[in-house]
């Protein structure tokens, strides 16, 4: 049985270091089941598919829906809707069904590109209740530190938990991920991740094994996963949802630590060069919960020491020991108290900060502060709040005398006055023993609370009470064609607007005819790209083409789509699904094949979207998973349109 610590993590490290000496979920609607890794044939990036074939669609769900709902979209309208309500449709884990490429009148769907969404409803539960299972070998971790799941539709990692294993177990089951020193993966059903289930050995960061190192875990909305050491003192490092080593930067460095501090946390708040860094210093002499924000690369400026927003000689008395902010602002924190019946306050909100009515100097006073004398909020180790603002979650390790501990739970606490909402691992027995110490919480996008108990070496989820329901939509898109070959992508040389209509200059094969093409626009560059109806295409000369569209007066963005035709099928064009400026650079991610490589394509840019596109040199393009890339390229000068070519 490993030896659970009770102590401050400033007196646990100190503790550690002798002997090492010695021995050399929107506030009124919550949304608790939801579908992620969404795949169309088994794959994540967009496929092509002919007229008449089947096309099989999986997800992974959280939890064990009542109802799941597959609608086939074009642009926003509702093609076909699939309604499952059969256990093989609607269980936690992965389910499959299939479509056979008719609509919702039994007709075959014209040639075209179409949209996927999963729409998982459930009845819920009367009160807050556990939907994981501790059966999963996925949910095993040994000496659980942290916990964070990513928050962002538009990614393929929506869902996925990272979790902070401190310390590796020793045992020699390494196929278990769990055991494993560093960052585990999982999705959202406790399997492991596409990829692997660890960034062991790959994660290219000297992690101290000493269990406080890795520390918390945040994933921001851009998709970014941050790490806190606290055995460094407080680095701040991050990655890419694959956590391997070529996307680690180091955020917050030792540079940026005041002298004597020890940073907990991090808590994230914001994308790109809005990014903030939220720590709290630990130490007894504690400078408070402190702020960064991050410069254009990325990263906190050299020798940067950030803001103290709160400080530790008020209603926070000692070090606190995490942090978390809400969207508007607002800043939960928690002290860890030990002791049997200390009427220290454990649990605080400070309001958002506002520098011009403070007059510059940070803030004193908490809004509430809760858990004064209450043994069942002590040895707080962990707080979040939740994607609403609606609820904070914190985690107790328990009260401890120096040979037993007790009271270990998780609470959930009203945001607005720190009311307890629901004691979620209270005094629970399992396997007999009702001790518990939970070390770390999380929230995933939809209101579910994440939350590690260390004793027993388990990441649990619970979900609120109520019926919900939640929709996702698929990265990837489905393409029909008319049942010819498919061609090389067409090309577009000219666009120009006059008077009531747009005429778009393309070329393509010279064996091609008008109807290999349709014409889809959309109002913004990303899409989703719907088929234009009224669209005429007219052969100028062997495969030379113009399509003529009505001028909506709106700005439009405009695709030609081959739909059939003629000529070999060569390698699927790439495509772009993202495209996003953060840290002073362009990042683009975008779809190829599963057997495709980073060097198989070049990034081209060009100041107006009809060209001359030329290539850039400055661009990187690195494997995201298997067909799925992401190029980026410093952000600079006036606005850039870009392509991806084979």
């Amino acid at each position: 049985m490993k030896l659970k610590s009770s102590l401050h993590p400033s007196q646990m490290l100190k503790v550690l270091l002798s002997v090492l000496a010695l021995s050399l979920f929107s506030s009124t609607s919550r949304a608790n089941v939801y579908a992620t890794n969404i795949k169309l044939n088994g794959g994540v990036t967009n496929i092509v598919s002919p007229a008449g074939t089947n096309v099989e669609i999986s997800y992974i769900l959280n939890e064990t829906a009542s109802k799941v709902e597959v609608d086939i979209l074009s642009g926003t309208s509702l093609i076909r809707r699939l309604t499952l309500t059969d256990i093989s449709s609607t269980s936690r884990g992965q389910n499959v069904v299939t479509w056979d490429e008719l609509d919702n009148s039994s007709n075959q769907v014209p040639a075209g590109i179409y949209q996927v969404s999963v729409t998982a409803a459930s009845a819920g539960y009367t009160n807050w209740t556990h939907i994981s299972s501790d059966d999963d070998p996925g949910s095993y971790v040994f000496w659980g530190e942290g916990i964070a799941v990513d928050p962002n539709p538009a990614s393929p990692y929506y869902g996925r938990v990272f979790i902070a294993n401190a310390e590796a177990s020793g045992n020699q089951d390494t196929n278990n991920p769990g055991n494993l020193l560093g960052i585990i993966k999982m999705n959202a059903d406790a399997s492991p991740a596409d990829e692997g289930g660890t960034s062991a050995d790959k994660d290219g960061y000297p992690w101290s094994d000493n269990g406080i190192s890795p520390w918390k875990i945040a994933v921001s909305h851009d998709d970014f996963v941050y790490v806190g050491d606290l055995g460094s003192g407080g680095q701040v490092l991050r990655w890419d949802p694959l956590v391997i080593s070529n996307s680690l930067t180091y955020v917050l460095r030792t540079d940026n630590i005041p002298t004597g501090a020890q940073l907990s946390g991090p808590a994230i708040l914001g994308t790109g060069t809005n990014t903030q860094i939220w720590m709290a210093d630990t130490n007894r002499n504690s400078k408070g919960i402190i702020k960064w924000m991050v410069s254009t690369n990325g990263v906190c400026a050299t020798n940067d020491l950030g803001t103290v927003i709160v400080a530790s000689n008020a209603s926070l008395t000692l070090g606190p020991i995490d942090v978390a902010v809400d969207t508007a602002g607002n800043i939960y924190t928690c002290q860890a108290v030990f002791g049997t019946l200390d009427p220290t306050p454990r649990v605080f909100r400070f309001p958002a900060y506002d520098p011009s009515t403070n007059g510059g100097q940070p803030e004193l006073l908490a809004d509430w502060a809760v858990g004064a004398g209450d043994d069942t909020y002590a040895g707080a180790n962990g707080i979040a709040v939740d994607p609403t603002g609606t609820y904070v979650a914190v985690a107790f390790q328990g009260t401890f005398d120096g040979f037993t501990s007790a009271n270990g739970n998780t609470k959930v606490l009203y945001a607005t006055n720190g009311a307890l909402a629901a004691n979620v691992d209270l005094g629970v027995p399992i396997n007999g023993d009702p001790s518990h110490s939970d070390t770390a919480c999380g929230w995933d996008a939809v209101g579910n609370v994440y939350y590690i108990d260390y004793f027993f070496g388990r990441w649990r989820v619970v979900s609120p009470p109520g019926t919900n329901q939640s929709s996702t939509m698929a990265l990837a898109t489905i393409q029909v064609t008319g049942g010819g070959a498919s061609g090389p992508p067409p090309t577009i040389t000219e666009i120009n607007r006059s008077g009531p209509t747009v005429t778009i200059d393309f070329t393509a094969l010279s064996t091609d005819t008008p109807a290999s093409f349709v014409v889809v626009g959309s109002a913004t560059v990303l899409g989703p790209f719907a088929q234009i109806n009224n669209a005429t295409i007219a052969q100028l000369s062997p495969g030379v083409f113009r399509a003529t569209v009505p001028n909506s007066g709106a700005m439009q963005f405009f695709r030609i789509q081959r739909v059939g035709g003629s000529g070999p099928p060569p390698g699927q064009s790439p495509l772009i699904t993202n495209l996003t400026v953060t840290s002073g650079n362009v990042v683009i991610t975008f779809t190829g094949q599963a057997t495709d490589t980073a060097s198989l394509f070049t990034l081209l840019n060009s100041p107006a979207a009809v060209g001359p596109y030329a290539t850039n040199t400055s661009a990187t393009i690195t494997p995201v998973s298997s067909g799925v890339f992401r190029a980026s390229v410093p952000a600079s000068g006036p606005i850039q349109f870009y392509r991806l070519q084979r």
